[in-house]
């Protein structure tokens, strides 16, 4: 009997440690759902009342009326008497600099660009794919590179881009932008355009029927109703401009809504290009949430270049989207962001205001702004409330059918199901002995990232590179560049870059170290900001044919220029001409 009882014992002693003991199913258990309660729901196409919209994993689970039932365990938001909209869609912006930041904060959760640095969004592409990450800004879609021909629009800003002159380079021109990751391609077409050449018509159906053999959408930009015209004609997917010319657009109109095409007008620019001062309401609107500092963007959304007011021109526009959007030719709202008069985020809420004065409804200039523009760009998770999209939200404390500039009342902003942060983000400084890279076994940095080739053979230049880890018997793992630098452009270069993860402030940092050898002569180190994201800071240092450090001093840079770094270049440059180059250790000092 004692030795039952003493097994008995041992058996609960047993069972009760095993209980304590995390189970798989525990450690397993998904997060618990959130439900968003008893809004009124714009679903991107229609508007239920006091509707619930539960969310796990950053992806919409359910739309309903009471939810809380079906998932007693998740966490309630009540949104009695508030509104819930999709997370609006800015079909036009250059992105750039901390701008999908700064566009979350004010409900747009997805940009569509259409110009920048293509090592941007090759950075900031892969994000739009997770769900579940609390990026705290909105995602991005780019066109990279434009269509432009030598001298045309889009070569004006200081950064040599590749153009292209004749029909007969549409194929290999429109294969590069793709290899270069552009999701669509934008073409610049402009027949009427005074103080900038233009691709001709045949270059520019040519570029159209390359994209489209891709399997790609082909939007073209114009400024004026016979380059509208063209575009249509030759097939183009949708018009990324509208015009002020005084004509009868009905024709054009039943063409583009027969074919399916769609137009983003873009009236904010129009207004800024007309000398409208369009902006003093919607930053009156914004002043009132303090949180979102409107008032830093006063001179930006203010200046307008002492450009002469052209009230009549910018009516015209408007009257034109009116007559596009009557015939049922699918309106997108977008805003040029940041061009002269227009800022990231807060201006698509001007836009809505003003596809509203053109014509549309409330609903339908919501719809411009979400559903339509997933619609037109096929783009899948996003621009809908329905099960299975993404969950990107703008809660409302007003109802914007009763009057659009109600999207201003922006109580919360969800993206990825996270709520985003209003509070300032402050980069992080990096210290001194902070190591960059070892390069022990491949071509990792510690930031999250890895380096890669860099030519400029992405601005048509001739310069050759390649790049390899390789791990030397007579020395540690290194990395090893080797190439020959063009003679196409001044400024060219061949070499390795570094995307960083994020931006970071260097104001503290005196030098970048690194042992190196290679090919004797000078090169340079290239310092990416978001101020100037295309044109980086360059400190010339020397190799020899030995190793040796290099440490290569940044300190003597203004504090606030190495205050927002986000890439990294070391490259060989003119004069040299073929090189060698072994990097090992890189770090701050």
């Amino acid at each position: 009997m004692k030795k039952s009882l003493i097994a008995l014992l041992l058996l609960a002693g047993i069972v009760a440690f095993f209980s304590m003991l995390p189970t798989p199913q525990a450690e397993q258990r998904k997060p618990r759902h959130t439900i968003i309660e008893g809004a009124t729901v714009f679903d991107g196409v229609h508007w239920l009342s006091n509707t619930d919209v539960a969310f796990q994993h950053g992806l919409i689970t359910d739309v309903g009326k009471k939810l809380n039932h079906k998932y007693p365990d998740a966490t309630v938001v009540n949104a009695t008497n508030k509104y819930l909209i999709p997370g609006l869609i800015d079909a036009h912006t250059h992105t750039w600099d901390d701008a999908l930041v700064q566009a979350a904060k004010y409900g747009v959760t997805t940009e569509m660009d259409m110009f920048s640095d293509t090592r941007f969004s090759a950075s900031e592409r892969p994000k739009r794919n997770q769900h579940t990450i609390d990026t705290q800004q909105a995602d991005i879609f780019s066109a990279g590179t434009l269509v432009t021909s030598p001298k045309g629009h889009g070569t004006e800003y200081g950064v040599v881009i590749e153009t292209i002159s004749q029909a007969s380079e549409a194929q290999a021109f429109v294969k590069a932008r793709l290899a270069e990751g552009s999701d669509y391609i934008k073409i610049v077409y402009d027949v009427k355009q005074r103080h900038m050449p233009s691709i001709d018509k045949q270059t520019l159906r040519a570029v159209i029927k390359a994209t489209h053999q891709a399997g790609k959408l082909a939007v073209v930009h114009i400024s004026d109703h016979q380059s509208a015209l063209d575009a249509v004609h030759a097939g183009a997917d949708g018009l990324v401009h509208s015009f002020m010319d005084d004509v009868d657009v009905r024709p054009l109109a039943t063409m583009m809504k027969n074919k399916q095409q769609f137009i983003i007008p873009t009236l904010s620019i129009l207004a800024a290009g007309a000398g409208q001062h369009v902006n003093a309401q919607l930053l009156d609107d914004f002043a009132k949430q303090p949180r979102l500092k409107s008032r830093e963007l006063v001179e930006q959304l203010t200046n307008l270049s002492g450009r002469p007011p052209h009230r009549a021109a910018f009516e015209r526009a408007k009257a034109n989207v009116r007559a596009l959007a009557q015939a049922g030719v699918l309106i997108l709202a977008g805003t040029d962001a940041p061009n002269v008069g227009t800022a990231h985020g807060i201006s698509l809420h001007g836009e809505l205001a003003l596809l509203v004065k053109g014509g549309l409804t409330p609903t339908q200039a919501l719809k411009a702004a979400t559903s339509n523009v997933a619609v037109a760009f096929n783009l899948t998770e996003r621009g809908f409330i329905t099960q299975g999209m993404k969950a990107d939200f703008v809660l409302l404390d007003k109802d914007p059918t009763v009057d659009i500039t109600h999207t201003r009342a922006i109580s919360s902003v969800y993206k990825n199901g996270h709520l985003i942060n209003y509070a300032s983000r402050q980069l992080e400084q990096l210290k001194t002995n902070t190591l960059i890279s070892s390069f022990d076994s491949d071509l990792s940095a510690n930031l999250s990232t890895h380096w890669q080739l860099t030519t400029d053979a992405r601005f048509s230049g001739d310069s050759i590179g390649q790049i390899k880890h390789i791990n030397d018997a007579g020395y540690s793992s290194h990395l090893a560049l080797s190439g020959e630098v063009g003679k196409k452009l001044s400024y060219a270069w061949s070499g390795a870059y570094l995307a960083l993860d994020a931006s970071y402030d260097l104001s503290d940092i005196n030098s970048l170290a690194l042992k190196t050898k290679g090919t004797a002569g000078r090169y340079k180190l290239l310092l990416f900001t978001q101020k100037q994201p295309m044109r980086p800071i360059d400190v010339a240092f020397d190799v020899s044919e030995q190793w040796q450090q290099a440490n290569i001093s940044i300190g003597h840079l203004p504090p606030e220029t190495l205050a927002s770094v986000n890439g990294i270049g070391i490259v060989a440059v003119q004069p040299m001409t073929k090189f060698e180059l072994f990097i090992d250790d890189i770090w701050f000092k």
